[in-house]
């Protein structure tokens, strides 16, 4: 490969191998369970002296439910559904258990506060994006109980001791070498008649909140009501918690399908990724009731590092059984052994016009070339960017790689254990990026050192220069050359940051246009150069990693500290409240981190495209970014409606760094 362009496209058709790998390999966004009890639960209610409102049972009364069969009007209604085709015994059944629960959850009903929705950086109710009730988690316990045991639990517990959340931990493909699963009660949410809420994120609450998980609860019937979880601006859908089909669809009920009740005794449950979008569709009768659990990760102990015979084909444990996530960390180190690969790095192209080539004159640049991975989950600096010492310039460390999700996960154990394997010959970053309206017709996306935290504000006008140095960029994808090993609009959608009148140098006359930014990022995989790769991937053979433990002390200690987890706290029941504190096993982590192989050095590698501006420099508000000519098209003058930039509380890593986390607008718990 005599040239930059050739080394490109060798390097474009060994990335459509790894694609090919990646498009069949499934990763769960969202799952479901059930739990299956020997009675049905029993909701409990901590506070208050009225004793008809101490307990609910969560199933129906078969002796109410035949007074309510039997009244007048329950026998005018389904003497009229006949008429319309719909069984009329299916009729009288379903309107006495929807008369029967109304009473015996009335006052319930009366006692739940209106549920509220976060928006912006308010806390609001509005029955036109979320109409539901809701209760704090400190106020009310689900009891239940288990086969083999003679006495009640509390529902959270139940869902560890039972192995459901095992059973979710392992469909959605969280280490479960490394963690622990932990559910935590937050609310109690009831979706009456016309109940829904509008599309939304759950917003992180903590480094190491990963989801949410929902429990249907018996003995509240209901049509419609289905929980619509989406990913990839709707690109894959999974409807669950469906309710019972409506009576508005008479072709149902003309298939004669038997009607009844739920079992009482079957609780189901779904559960996903906390920054997946999530839609409670219309309740079109009946109650909905669930109730609401953080799902967070406690690391076990301090992560002992798995070691292998570099000399074997076996890769390192940090993988998971499956068969394409293994060949995808032996690709990876295939390519490092491959001298073709990318021989050198950066590349020099060449970047002369036309009128130098008419000249006789030529010109080459270097551009560093890397395999670029679109992120298909959301990150903040708390999961990612813990230290200051960590940014888009440093690789990933396994404790980082940890916190990743899905397909972001696999890619990142892939390469972990491939560098392993190569004596870090290949290593892999997370790249943050800021877009605007107008980016695909200036240089591309804006390269940022870490993600922006709730400090940052968009101001009233931008220009590209202030671009840079407001998001603190250190160059933009005109600088560098990545290889998108799949397509980039199939990442997680950009996450709206706010808006402003922008122009391209600055003249906010009638030249000036409106534009809003967003955040995204994706996973960069660098590879050193092919001699250099060579004598890594001797030496690695040469001499074996050591297997690195944690000392027995710390190791019992970090046991102790995997305590049970308390309740969230709501100070209001839109927002939740977290006790701030040291997550166990953090001797552990440290000590990971410091078995995680160096970046490449600045004369071999391309890191150095890529590092942040210095601290001091950043804390006066100024940012050296790579040089590059000012860029100036046109661009559309249309105006439209401008909207609020996006806050959220933030925890006390992010604000170590003046940037802003994007957060949904409408945040809460279904």
């Amino acid at each position: 490969m005599s040239t930059g362009e050739d080394a490109k496209e060798y390097a474009e058709e060994k990335g459509k191998e790894l694609a090919n790998i990646l498009a069949g390999l499934s990763c769960e966004f969202a799952t479901t369970a059930t739990l299956t009890l020997t009675e049905a639960p029993t909701l409990l209610f901590k506070e208050g002296d009225d004793p008809d409102f101490s307990s609910v049972m969560l199933a129906h009364d078969s002796e109410e439910l035949e007074k309510q069969k039997e009244t007048k009007k329950n026998r005018d209604e389904a003497t009229n559904a006949f008429m319309y085709g719909v069984d009329p015994t299916m009729m009288v059944n379903r309107n006495a258990a929807l008369a029967e629960q109304l009473g015996r959850f009335e006052s319930l009903r009366e006692a739940m506060p209106q549920a509220s929705f976060g928006h912006v950086s308010k806390t609001k109710c509005d029955t036109g994006v979320r109409d539901a009730l809701q209760l704090p988690a400190d106020t009310f316990e689900v009891m239940v109980k288990l086969s083999g045991n003679s006495s009640s639990v509390n529902l959270g517990d139940a869902l560890a001791a039972s192995g459901v959340l095992g059973e979710v931990q392992k469909n959605l493909g969280i280490d479960s070498d490394r963690f622990d699963l932990v559910a935590e009660q937050y609310s109690l949410n009831m979706y009456g008649k016309g109940g829904h809420f509008k599309k939304h994120k759950d917003t992180p609450r903590g480094s190491d909140m990963v989801g949410t998980l929902l429990v249907q609860l018996p003995g509240a019937y209901y049509e419609g009501g289905a929980l619509e979880i989406s990913v990839g601006d709707g690109l894959k859908k999974k409807v669950v918690l469906e309710g019972h089909p409506s009576v508005s669809n008479r072709s149902y009920y003309r298939q004669q399908v038997k009607w009844q009740l739920p079992d009482p005794t079957k609780l189901r449950i779904a559960a996903f990724f906390c920054d997946i979008d999530h839609e409670v569709l219309k309740v079109e009768e009946g109650l909905r009731l669930t109730v609401a659990f953080i799902l967070r990760i406690k690391e076990k102990i301090a992560a002992e590092l798995q070691t292998s015979d570099i000399n074997s084909s076996v890769l390192p444990k940090s993988l998971s059984s499956s068969e394409k996530e293994t060949t995808l960390a032996g690709k990876f180190v295939d390519l490092c052994n491959d001298e073709a690969f990318l021989p050198v790095n950066p590349l020099k192209i060449d970047v002369t016009n036309q009128w130098q080539r008419e000249s006789g004159y030529t010109r080459f640049e270097e551009r560093p070339i890397f395999l670029a991975f679109p992120c298909f989950h959301l990150y903040t600096n708390s999961q990612v960017f813990t230290k200051k010492t960590e940014s888009a310039a440093t690789p990933l460390t396994s404790t980082q790689v940890a916190m990743l999700k899905g397909k972001d996960a696999v890619v990142g154990k892939a390469v972990l254990a491939a560098s392993e394997k190569t004596g870090g010959a290949v290593k892999i970053y997370l790249q943050p990026l800021v877009d605007h309206d107008y980016t695909d017709q200036a240089g591309g996306s804006y390269l940022m050192p870490k993600f922006p935290t709730p400090k940052f504000k968009v101001p009233r006008r931008m220009s590209d220069d202030t671009i840079e140095t407001k998001f603190k960029t250190t160059g933009c994808f005109e600088d560098i050359w990545p290889i998108w090993v799949l397509d980039e609009e199939l990442g997680h959608k950009p996450d709206k940051i706010g808006g402003c009148e922008w122009n391209s140098d600055g003249y906010f006359g009638n030249e000036a246009s409106y534009i809003d930014f967003y955040v995204k990022s994706f996973l960069r995989v660098e590879f050193a150069p092919s001699a250099e790769r060579k004598k890594l991937i001797q030496k690695a053979r040469d001499q074996p990693r050591k297997v690195s433990r944690a000392p027995a002390a710390k190791r019992k200690a970090n046991i102790a500290a995997a305590t049970k987890p308390k309740k969230a706290k709501m100070d209001n029941p839109g927002h939740y409240v977290m006790s701030r504190g040291t997550s166990p096993g953090l001797e552990g982590k440290e000590m990971a981190e410091k078995d995680a192989p160096p970046p490449l050095s600045a004369g071999k590698g391309i890191s150095k495209y890529f590092a942040p501006a210095p601290l001091a420099t950043l804390e006066n508000g100024l940012s050296k970014t790579v040089a590059r000519p000012k860029r100036s098209c046109a661009r559309a003058v249309t105006k439209p409606s401008e909207t609020d930039s996006e806050t959220e509380s933030s925890s006390e890593s992010e604000k170590e760094n003046n940037f802003y986390v994007s957060e949904s607008d409408e945040s809460d718990w279904s």
